[in-house]
């Protein structure tokens, strides 16, 4: 996982890149987060985080929305988040 920039000119939404695998071992496609706030929208399954950065391993479950041609990013829609 990338450290998340901000969704346009918003405080506190955000647009989440996701890696497969782990942090150190990244391998697959990639998926985002987009327009989502870190600690509502990600529906959290045990503790939050203070931060999700660069390296942040998690368990997500998700749904796929699209596909992005133009981004070659598979867009999620969160059902569960959680810290590994």
């Amino acid at each position: 996982m990338h450290q998340a920039p901000p969704h346009g000119n918003a405080k506190t939404r955000y647009d989440i890149l996701i890696n497969a695998g782990d942090a150190a071992s990244a391998t697959g496609p990639a998926f985002q987060f987009r327009d989502e706030n870190t600690l509502n929208d990600l529906h959290w399954v045990g503790p939050v985080p203070d931060t999700i950065g660069v390296g942040t391993n998690l368990d997500i479950t998700a749904e796929v929305d699209r596909y992005e041609d133009r981004s070659c990013l598979l867009l999620l829609e969160p059902v569960a988040t959680a810290v590994r």
